[in-house]
């Protein structure tokens, strides 16, 4: 759980509790694979979120078969699919598979027509569209599309984590906790509030042709685990990330369990996995790799279309280099703001206007910090923070000794750890003299991941419908409703994308540029 304060995970147990929650799905919506897309999503994330959810009932008719196109843990029937996908993730939650509300929880997220039992927020989803209210059932069509679907779900989600923590909002210092009053429709499509906005069917077959995927955490890994919900899919796809699934990260990890933490496998392999298991028409090159040890193997094609799904602000810039015909980017932070970006050098802000390469670097910044709380020295933690280098066994030690001399409240990393699960792990407790960097609540990075992979799907299938080229919104504040895509032009002053030899390069290698 991310939070602002001091109060500690055993203190929030009790706080928190019953954290009861209820997710149903109605018998009138269960044959419809929209709403299991919707279902099965909700659930993933809701069980990933304890100590705020402690116990998680699970409600639908237990002999639905399972229609929908789902890239995890199968099932003879929908019933069978979310009990393989709750054992194998071995969640803190407390959590049951039945047929009937037993209890009136402290919120219950509905899907369909079910009676309201306790607090109830509405949820439906059709194509493109995801439908959130406080007030009333929402319609869940038949155009069947993951992105809309898996949208509903994050904000579903949103708004019962909201309902749950709302009474204890002093933990939440300076991050407004708003939950929603009345109903929204918010498309996928156009990032547009409201109904009536274009719904297009999906193609037969969606193809992507190549794509490069770098850093595959919770926004990379949303949008291969979106990708891989599509009913068929074509692509060559390269998956760039030096790291393993690891316990402290599982609650955002949406394409990941329990076993693969246990195994310590690594993400990319993964991501492969996960995609060449559903589709003949799609191939993934893994390359368990940092971005800067990568960049000798990727050819020009790879540059084609990039997601920069990396915490890296050096990788970001470093990828800006190679000229991408089309560069993709999304963040999220622990207020629960999500953003994305779709960038095209000379015509849109590129990564050096958004993150210029300073003397007060915050990656060096950090760095200094860590240095100056723990040792090991500057560079040492510079290429921890943006590579997520993991901790050697005389580091562990060292730090260790350092930990218990100043009496300092922190887990000690084990060796073979890397630095972005270790800072997971003390989470609240690591105090850094400039402000601490805290973990993103889970489905604010899923929520951009996941619209990720609806850019991308655009790009091939809808290119008149591209994002242009910036947009943002809250899933803890009260979900902004008059926040359109915003054009981002490049910075008078940056020397970069103002720079003749790369926008020369580009030309060479993409022809002119344009945002559509």
């Amino acid at each position: 759980m991310t939070r602002r304060g001091d109060v500690r995970e055993d203190e929030l147990e009790r706080l928190l509790s019953p954290g009861h929650v209820v997710v149903s799905l109605s018998p009138d919506v269960a044959k419809k694979p929209q709403a299991q897309l919707t279902f099965s999503f909700a659930v993933n994330l809701l069980a990933r979120l304890y100590p705020v959810v402690q116990r998680l009932d699970v409600v639908l008719p237990l002999g639905s078969p399972l229609v929908a196109s789902l890239p995890r843990w199968p099932g003879s029937n929908l019933a069978d699919h979310v009990r393989t996908l709750l054992q194998a993730l071995r969640p803190d939650v407390e959590w049951a598979v039945t047929e009937l509300v037993a209890a009136t929880p402290t919120c219950h997220l509905v899907i369909g027509t079910s009676d309201p039992a306790g607090p109830t927020v509405f949820l439906g989803a059709d194509g493109w569209e995801a439908r959130l209210s406080s007030e009333r059932w929402m319609v869940t069509g038949e155009k069947v599309n993951p992105v809309g679907a898996y949208a509903a779900a994050c904000l579903g989600v949103a708004e019962v984590w909201k309902r749950l923590v709302h009474p204890h909002t002093s933990l939440f210092k300076g991050v407004p906790v708003v939950p929603l009053e009345g109903t929204l429709t918010f498309s996928t499509f156009s990032y547009r509030v409201r109904t009536g906005e274009p719904n297009p069917d999906l193609p037969p077959t969606v193809a992507i042709g190549s794509l490069t995927i770098v850093g595959a955490g919770a926004g990379g890994g949303a949008a291969a685990f979106t990708l891989a919900s599509l009913h068929k899919l074509t692509a060559a796809i390269k998956a760039v990330d030096p790291d393993e699934i690891n316990e402290p990260n599982l609650n955002r990890y949406v394409f990941a369990d329990d076993d693969d933490a246990r195994a310590r496998r690594r993400k990319t392999d993964l991501v492969k996995e996960l995609l060449e298991a559903r589709f003949v028409g799609v191939t993934v090159d893994s390359v368990p790799l940092a971005y800067d040890k990568t960049r000798a193997q990727l050819s020009r094609s790879d540059y084609e279309y990039v997601l920069a799904a990396v915490h890296s602000r050096t990788a970001r810039r470093q990828l800006q280099f190679e000229t991408p015909k089309v560069l993709w980017d999304g963040a999220a932070g622990e207020d629960g703001e999500f953003r994305i970006w779709r960038m095209v050098l000379g015509v849109t802000e590129c990564m050096h206007c958004k993150q210029p390469d300073t003397n007060e670097d915050p990656e060096l910044a950090k760095a200094h910090q860590l240095d100056e709380l723990l040792g090991l020295g500057t560079d040492v933690w510079f290429l921890k923070v943006r590579d997520n280098d993991a901790f050697s066994q005389e580091e562990a030690a060292r730090l260790a000794e350092r930990i218990q001399q100043s009496a300092l409240d922190l887990k000690v990393p084990l060796a073979a750890q890397r630095f972005s699960d270790w800072e997971a792990e003390n989470c609240g407790r690591l105090k850094l003299s400039e402000g601490d960097d805290e973990i993103p609540i889970p489905f604010a990075p899923v929520m951009a991941g996941v619209l990720l992979a609806g850019e991308i799907i655009k790009e091939h299938s809808f290119p008149e419908a591209v994002l242009d080229s910036y947009y943002w919104n809250t899933l803890m504040g009260r979900f902004l409703t008059r926040t359109p895509p915003a054009r981002r032009s490049p910075k008078t002053d940056c020397s970069f994308c103002h720079d003749a030899d790369y926008l020369a390069q580009y030309e060479r290698r993409w022809g002119a540029r344009s945002t559509r």
